[in-house]
């Protein structure tokens, strides 16, 4: 008897063209060509106050880690309350990881964003912003593929961000914080400024992060590709969820 076919073979036959569900536009089949890093930085008073929780950081940390020798990417989650001088603060709570290696992969993205808005409808959260790490060490800019993904997001939610992963400063004792956080200006991806304090509570997530990696916790992490290929797998992640709680 001929094997039945994983999950993501049944898609990519089945799907030729795929759509975001969020705008209604074309996924992209491939990973674009990097497209040129655009380092400008600017007034955070006048820009949403982004904040990550320990748990969305962590998750972040963990899906890079386990698969450190390609590209990762991810959905961040959030929810948002408005703060007493009118200035938007978007907090994200958790984040869902995507995909690893091919990462723009137009059916099972188009499947994972939709299963995942349906998630967050029912559990009062709102689809905020996306991260993605790139296979190279020294390339932390956001690509084409980075920056369009993200900006569909941000038609659906106005104040959304994207999240880069910095590959030279992520260690397993994750010292120091190693994400760069853009934002959707002018029609550009324009990254913060990365002295700005984006975490809930940094030495919560340090410490907590680095407890993840010392337990290799990153081996039972779940994104959407493993989640694919055996439908058992929740990529919603609740026993490593579960264990940042105890850390807490």
């Amino acid at each position: 008897m001929a094997a039945l076919p994983s999950a993501r073979d049944y898609l990519t036959r089945h799907f030729r063209r795929a759509v975001f569900p969020l705008a209604g536009v074309p996924c992209f089949p491939t990973l674009c060509e990097s497209s040129s890093c655009q380092q400008v930085f600017i007034e955070a008073p006048k820009m949403p106050t982004f904040k990550l929780t320990t748990q969305a950081y962590c998750k972040m940390m963990l899906h890079g880690a386990k698969y450190s020798f390609c590209s990762v990417n991810g959905i961040l989650v959030a929810e948002k309350q408005k703060r007493r001088d009118g200035q938007q603060q978007v907090l994200f709570v958790d984040c869902i990881p995507l995909f690893h290696g091919t990462i723009a992969l137009a059916p099972v993205l188009e499947v994972a964003l939709t299963l995942i808005d349906t998630w967050c409808k029912e559990n009062d959260y709102v689809i905020a912003g996306y991260y993605q790490a790139n296979e190279r060490l020294k390339d932390s800019c956001p690509n084409q593929v980075a920056e369009r993904i993200a900006a569909r997001i941000a038609e659906g939610f106005s104040d959304a961000a994207l999240i880069m992963v910095d590959n030279t400063k992520f260690s397993m004792d994750c010292i120091i914080p190693s994400i760069n956080v853009y934002e959707h200006h002018d029609n550009r991806w324009k990254c913060r400024d990365q002295h700005e304090n984006f975490f809930e509570d940094w030495p919560e997530a340090q410490r907590i992060s680095a407890s993840l990696m010392d337990s290799r916790s990153y081996e039972s992490l779940v994104d959407f590709d493993s989640h694919l290929d055996d439908l058992r797998n929740d990529w919603a992640n609740p026993d490593i969820n579960k264990s940042i709680i105890h850390l807490c």
